[in-house]
């Protein structure tokens, strides 16, 4: 069996359509046309039915996917099979929260490079929810996380870090009364995207107290808001490790929180069903390595 016409089978199932497994595998949307038939043939069996607008996989479909990503597997581990530094090529991508991308992964990078300078590495800020689905749909290779939506068949998810969090103001600047209950804030509150695991949890902490943000200001950029939280525009809450250098330096301060005393866990996931290749591997290895000591609690 033609191992092309497997790989696009399971690039049309992750990416939805024939036309986006197109552009994927750098074919043409008639190719995959082509490579879907003959292997419906050789089968004898349909994959695909189309319900309305979309292509939904058979119940045939679906046993012939688990299988199809095995097979995958096993050719790129024989592809692979010399173990030799030359096998760290190719492409990697990465997705991982911005936060840990601007203040965490120094480390994990320049070594990285310096193992694998072959290997063209893809590193992405996501928000959680992005991460999650970006592994499901095979756009990325590996994640980084605060929060993971998995199933236990779709991935595997280790935990490498465990960061305390710090609620900051500005030294110079108003600081919010955050220890009491049913109070308004009126001090503004700057945050980062909707579904940011951190920022739901604190959100959900101040609605627990009866706590009311007159004002919230939106940003996509940790690094924009931490650099209006030092100018005193505001308050916000981070990972530790994103904030302690200002903590030190004395331009933050931390509001007194019994929010303060959560932690988080800062995961490593890939996707059951893909291969980890030589250059995933070392990546994952050099997360292990250096994140419990630039993200973690100390």
């Amino acid at each position: 069996m033609d191992t092309r016409l497997v790989r696009s089978f399971r690039a049309v199932v992750e990416c939805g359509s024939y036309a986006k497994a197109a552009d994927r595998l750098g074919y043409t949307q008639s190719t995959i046309t082509v490579h879907i038939k003959q292997l419906e043939a050789e089968l004898g069996v349909a994959l695909f039915e189309r319900i309305g607008r979309r292509m939904m996989l058979t119940e045939k479909g679906a046993e012939a996917l688990e299988m199809a990503s095995g097979l995958i597997a096993a050719e790129d581990r024989l592809l692979a099979l010399d173990g030799l530094p030359e096998s760290l090529s190719g492409v990697l991508r990465v997705d991982v929260p911005e936060t840990v991308i601007c203040f965490a992964m120094d480390d994990v990078i320049a070594e990285f490079r310096e193992t694998a300078p072959a290997v063209t590495l893809c590193l992405r800020d996501r928000t959680c929810l992005q991460v999650s689905e970006n592994l499901r749909s095979g756009e990325c290779d590996l994640g980084i996380s605060y929060a993971f939506d998995w199933r236990p068949e779709d991935f595997v998810v280790e935990e490498v870090a465990r960061t305390g969090i710090s609620v900051v103001a500005s030294a110079n600047g108003d600081v919010p009364a955050l220890d009491v209950a049913d109070f308004r804030i009126k001090e503004p509150f700057i945050i980062d995207e909707p579904d940011s695991a951190i920022r739901r949890a604190f959100e959900g902490y101040l609605a627990d107290k009866g706590c009311v943000l007159e004002e919230t200001i939106e940003l996509w950029s940790s690094q924009a808001i931490r650099r209006l939280v030092e100018f005193g525009m505001g308050f916000s809450v981070f990972p530790t490790f994103a904030v302690a250098d200002g903590l030190s330096r004395g331009s933050l301060v931390e509001v007194p929180c019994a929010f303060e005393s959560e932690s988080f866990p800062l995961y490593l996931g890939h996707r059951k069903t893909h291969w980890m290749t030589p250059a995933a591997n070392l990546f994952a290895d050099l997360v292990r390595k250096h994140l419990p000591f630039t993200a973690g609690m100390s």
